[in-house]
């Protein structure tokens, strides 16, 4: 992840993956990630192993350039990416409150085709397809940080929160990337009541229903035959419309998927 935001960061940089030598760790034009026992970012080295105190590598150079506070609020998964990193899994597990187990059976083996490739160059160039993927892959990452970060600012302005029954529903009518930061702005309201999301589906011309937190009280199910749902998932937690309904008709659908306290 440190190399995939230096490349989309840094113009014509390569990537050389060996122990650093003095000349490197004194070479402030000469990134030292992850190695070199040092941490010295006004010579660009960024080593936490020496140090317990110290987070991940990736976080010390999301800090350089700028970037940490806002990746910090945008992504769940930024904070224990650093707690995996620097403790473990078994404290971050214990940290999280689940069994070790949990996390060993969520990873990716996506995540596990990327590492191993890049464990297998000594260096990076960008004749390299790899080079290309990880750059991109850095440069989404900084551009999503700013369309979140946007997202939010717009929700704020734009979305609804109504009652529904003894619940709430948030309603957005924004229709790119419908679900892009809902839950940014659901941990901004904090407000234990709101149960549902409408938000335009981005299958299809219709609404999407959604039950958050998997609340017991909310099952889709109870609209699939009504003749407007054109979709309800099997388990419940989701449903979309036909066609773009006036939002009332749509509050009305979702009240009827709430069951009674």
């Amino acid at each position: 992840m440190t190399v995939s935001v230096l490349l989309a960061t840094l113009e014509n940089a390569e990537v050389s993956r060996r122990e650093p030598t003095s000349a490197d760790l004194d070479d402030p034009n000469t990134y030292v990630i992850d190695v070199g026992m040092e941490y010295a970012p006004e010579r660009r080295n960024f080593d936490h192993h020496h140090d317990q105190s110290l987070p991940c590598a990736f976080h010390l150079v999301m800090k350089h350039l700028g970037l940490h506070d806002a990746a910090q609020s945008m992504f769940i998964w930024y904070p224990h990416m650093s707690m995996m990193d620097v403790r473990g899994p078994y404290n971050t597990a214990k940290h999280l409150g689940v069994d070790s187990s949990v996390l060993f059976a969520s990873s990716s083996p996506i995540d596990g085709y990327i590492l191993s490739r890049f464990s297998k160059v000594s260096t990076l160039s960008r004749e390299n397809f790899l080079y290309a993927f990880m750059k991109e892959l850095g440069q989404d990452l900084i551009t999503m940080i700013d369309r979140k970060m946007a997202r939010l600012e717009l929700l704020k302005n734009e979305a609804r929160v109504v009652q529904v029954k003894h619940l709430k529903a948030i309603t957005s009518s924004i229709d790119q990337s419908p679900k892009l930061a809902i839950e940014l702005y659901l941990r901004y309201l904090d407000d234990a009541q709101i149960a549902i999301s409408i938000t335009p589906s981005n299958r299809g011309e219709g609404w999407e229903l959604f039950r958050l937190d998997d609340h017991k009280s909310v099952d889709f199910l109870r609209i699939a035959d009504n003749p407007d749902i054109r979709f309800a998932h099997a388990n419940g937690f989701l449903a979309k419309t036909h066609s773009r309904l006036p939002l009332e008709q749509v509050i009305q659908l979702a009240g009827l998927a709430i069951l009674e306290p």
